[in-house]
């Protein structure tokens, strides 16, 4: 008995020194892979003076984060194996890497890198949350699906959990760019916590709740949690308790949409459900925000042509501050063109993306608002289709419908998803809101795409004859609807484009017919570009970009009342083909423009570096 004592208290001593080395090595592993300082270099929700919402309890400072990395440390030591056997299914089902990275906010507004089991396609957009993905069923693994139906995918939080930057209760992390979500929570303090693997708002609704109510619920945990003692125990325990259930009959778990993104979405104001009646004799006083932008002036052309008795226009530049002293008040409706232009977004440096968001997004508000204080009765916004994210591949269809949730694929997107957004939450019965979110426009002077392809059209003996569809706008139907819409005073979410598709062979061939240039088009080289194609870098993504697919449901572009398709797609073609004004330009020797290139957001090329469009002098807002 005695030996067989001492062979069991041999094998525990064994097994606690086992564990224990690997419970240091762990803690090496955690603090040597922590996030650096830089992490936080440009975090904008850190406020230095902002002070704790409350003191500190000996739970929530000592005995909660012993329970949490205890029970975490056990957890990675008994789901082992388990942690193998799904790393294994997810390489076999889609290869690539295992576990999935995002950037969180977690304890006082900090970002952390959040780990999950990658149960999405190698080729899904990062830092996108799932609802704000089209149709994310066609991103979703095999394997992905079955561990988000039972959340498994979350378990690597574990990790998370035992270094420190989460607990197993408590708000689930925002990613970095939900502000909306940050700002509720910090009014009931739930920003002042460690976020957790479940919580409250997590078994009371998940994704499908609102963004006001599921901080309202995080505030609610918050309070249990700050009571201390045995009372934050205990709701603990049935928090987690309450997950277990949640997850076993699948509750709360919604892929692809949530009551808030529906309603941001706008759907319920879409401008197909409207119907418009124009009064034709009216004046209307303009005032165009954005100097020197394409849009804006072809509009001001526009309607000396054809609207010179309805509309008197003004324009204030916005390079420097004296556009927040213009007299709002005496203008029926603003026009906001104001905005950087895409760029390589790839190389883009932190400080330049805050000056997408700060004039993309921030300027855009401040003179929506500025137009409603003043009594402003209506107020137009360019918004733009990049809000639904990049182009699908060639081969791959994408047609946005009225069902669809935007989706921004990088922080361009996201400038202008949020500038759209946020303009539209000022909207109120004495106030209209027109948000355009329109595709590729072009025209006589145009940039971005249209020019480089019709370069082409003119030089090229050959060119592909490869079938995909876009959605695109002449800047003179645009003009038109502009008109329409103005003279109407209505708010609401418009998707103009022109009465037909755009095939990037057919616009080719009719580029150079009106140019008179022999070229021919075959499907000899079809085989080629579907090679092309899956090139990884930007070779393939430009081939993408020619020859992908990327339009609206005609349904959401027809409007009771407004027909504002004056000029179909051979007729926009001839007329910006007659001489375009920089071949006119070079045919006169003229001197090639300046430091600071004015882009319209919609003509956007990936192609261009950044500091091409902003000068290193650049401390203002350019103009679309």
């Amino acid at each position: 008995m005695k030996e067989r004592n001492s062979s069991i208290t041999k094998k525990i001593a064994g097994a606690a020194i086992v564990l224990s080395g690997a419970y240091f090595f762990m803690r090496a592993i955690a603090k040597k892979k922590s996030e650096g300082r830089e992490i936080d270099a440009d975090n904008p929700y850190i406020d230095k003076t902002e002070l704790p919402f409350s003191s500190i309890t000996i739970y929530e400072q000592t005995i909660k984060p012993i329970i949490d990395k205890s029970l975490a440390f056990a957890g990675l030591v008994i789901l082992s194996p388990l942690f193998a056997a799904i790393s294994a299914a997810i390489f076999i089902d889609d290869p690539g890497t295992i576990f999935f990275t995002q950037k969180r906010i977690g304890k006082d507004k900090r970002f952390f890198c959040l780990h999950k089991f990658r149960s999405m396609k190698m080729s899904t957009p990062h830092d996108v949350p799932t609802h704000q993905l089209r149709d994310p069923e066609q991103y979703i693994t095999r394997v992905g699906r079955v561990l988000r139906k039972t959340s498994l995918d979350e378990i690597p939080q574990i990790w998370d959990i035992f270094r420190g930057r989460m607990s197993i209760i408590g708000p689930r992390p925002a990613l970095w760019n939900q502000e909306d979500l940050v700002a509720e929570r910090q009014k009931y303090g739930a920003n002042g916590v460690l976020p957790g693997l479940t919580g409250w708002a997590q078994i009371n609704g998940r994704d499908e709740l609102e963004i006001s109510e599921k901080a309202k619920l995080d505030g609610e945990y918050v309070r249990h949690l700050k009571q201390g003692g045995l009372r934050a125990l205990f709701f603990d325990i049935k928090c987690f308790l309450g997950t277990i259930k949640s997850v076993a009959g699948s509750d709360g778990v919604v892929e692809g949409g949530t009551g808030e993104l529906h309603k941001s979405a706008g759907f319920e104001d879409y401008g197909y459900k409207k119907e418009f009646h124009i009064d034709r004799a009216m004046c209307k006083r303009i005032l165009i925000v954005g100097a020197n932008s394409y849009i804006g002036e072809s509009f001001e052309s526009y309607v000396r042509s054809y609207y010179s008795g309805n509309f008197r226009i003004d324009t204030a530049d916005t390079m420097d501050s004296s556009w927040r002293e213009t007299d709002f008040g005496s203008y029926d409706t603003v026009f906001h063109v104001a905005g950087i232009a895409h760029a390589d977004v790839g190389n883009v440096d932190e400080a330049t993306k805050r000056k997408y968001y700060a004039v993309n997004t921030d300027l855009a508000i401040e003179a929506a608002r500025l137009a409603k204080d003043a009594g402003v009765r209506q107020f137009v916004f360019m918004s733009s289709m990049i809000v639904y994210g990049e182009s699908m591949p060639y081969g791959k269809e994408k047609m946005i419908d009225e069902h669809t949730v935007p989706a921004p694929a990088n922080f361009y997107g996201d400038s202008k998803w949020q500038a759209d957004r946020g303009v539209r939450q000022l909207q109120d019965e004495n106030f209209h809101v027109a948000v355009l979110r329109p595709p590729m426009i072009y025209g006589p002077g145009s940039k971005g795409n249209y020019p480089v392809l019709a370069k082409l059209a003119k030089r090229l003996p050959v060119f592909p004859a490869v079938h995909n569809q876009r959605s695109m706008l002449y800047i003179d139907n645009l003009c038109e609807f502009l008109c329409l819409l103005m003279l109407s005073g209505e708010g609401g979410i418009y998707f103009p484009q022109n009465a037909e598709y755009t095939n990037t062979s057919e616009m080719v061939e009719q580029i150079a017919d009106a140019v008179w240039h022999p070229i021919r088009v075959t499907k000899l080289f079809n085989p080629a570009v579907a090679a092309a194609s899956h090139i990884p870098g930007k070779a393939g993504g430009l081939v993408n970009k020619a020859f992908g697919n990327s339009a609206y449901d005609r349904k959401l572009s027809v409007y009771k009342g407004l027909d504002y398709c004056v000029k179909d797609l051979r007729t926009s073609i001839a007329e910006t083909e007659e001489e375009r004004p920089e071949e006119k330009e070079n045919k006169e020797n003229c001197r090639p423009y300046g430091l600071s290139i004015i882009i319209h957001q919609n003509q956007y090329t990936e192609g261009f570096p950044v500091n091409t469009i902003l000068p290193e002098s650049w401390d203002g807002a350019d103009t679309m």
